[in-house]
């Protein structure tokens, strides 16, 4: 596992106090609380803890917990490279880069995250647990297990993120379908085309323009652009990563095209994002 080590850290920890930590700049933070009580805070907004919560986290420093019972943490943390520097895993690399930016991109990063669902819960704790588990007993198939248990919580979260509640819910059950599918492919451009999309949920190709508009208000590249923005507004606030960075993965033609974009549509730059960001810090 020695070539992935640099793109995630799985760490195991009981603490009675909470102390500020390096952290590297990872694009995702995996929190689990095996045992202890307390509040976590982050952005200066706070929410209790227990037992069996998990939360997702940005890289942020406004992170962290007032311990009132002591809690043993597992943290899983792992770079926006992870997937794609994995070996032996048939796991598709743009699809859960895809899923993985639409989350950062409407995820809210002032309260956490929860999942109320008891079986839900239950699977991540034992999820969590084959993790750790590979973690302390290595073997040959370790990074295998490890990447593609973490691949199911993460459909866990995201099924939870990338569903009809999280924008203008149409009564028409087919194209909500479509817009999760849009939102779940978000950087796979083959995917996001008319031709592409009319085919897979069986619309005539020269009727799905106006289709697609009659339900959403705006063209299927207006909310194909808007959500890319939203996820660059996110990831500019809340990662260091670099703007020509987030421009290409998000398929811009570079920083400038970007920022353009930002302006013409919210009215924003990146350099006011992520000035208001330090402020806030």
């Amino acid at each position: 596992m020695d070539h992935i080590r640099d793109l995630i850290e799985i760490e195991l920890t009981e603490l009675t106090e909470w102390k500020d930590r390096f952290r590297k700049n990872s694009f995702f933070e995996l929190v689990f609380i095996l045992n202890g009580k307390g509040i976590q805070s982050i952005e200066y907004k706070t929410c209790t803890y227990q037992k069996d919560d998990f939360f997702l986290l940005p890289y942020s420093k406004c992170h962290a917990y007032e311990i009132t019972e002591p809690t043993t943490f597992l943290f899983i943390r792992f770079t926006e490279h992870y997937f794609k520097n994995l070996k032996n895993t048939e796991i598709d690399y743009l699809h859960w880069f895809s899923k993985l930016n639409y989350i950062i991109g409407f995820y809210d990063f002032n309260t956490g995250l929860y999942i109320n669902n008891n079986k839900d819960k239950s699977q991540v704790k034992k999820l969590f647990e084959i993790i750790w588990l590979e973690k302390e007993q290595p073997t040959d198939y370790s990074e295998t297990i490890i990447a593609n248990t973490l691949s199911s919580i993460l459909t866990i979260i995201s099924s939870g993120l990338i569903a009809p509640n999280n924008f203008q819910k149409s009564n028409d059950d087919k194209f909500n379908d479509i817009i999760k599918y849009i939102n779940q492919n978000i950087i796979d451009e083959h995917k996001l085309s008319i031709l592409y999309l009319s085919d897979k949920f069986n619309i005539s190709k020269k009727y799905f323009s106006e289709y697609f508009k009659r339900n959403s208000n705006e063209s299927l590249k207006e909310y194909i652009q808007k959500t890319k923005l939203q996820i660059a507004i996110n990831r500019i606030k809340y990662t260091q990563s670099s703007l020509q960075e987030i421009a290409w993965s998000l398929g811009f033609t570079d920083g400038s095209h970007l920022t353009k974009s930002l302006k013409k549509h919210f009215g924003l730059s990146p350099a006011t994002l992520r000035k208001e960001k330090k402020q806030i810090l």
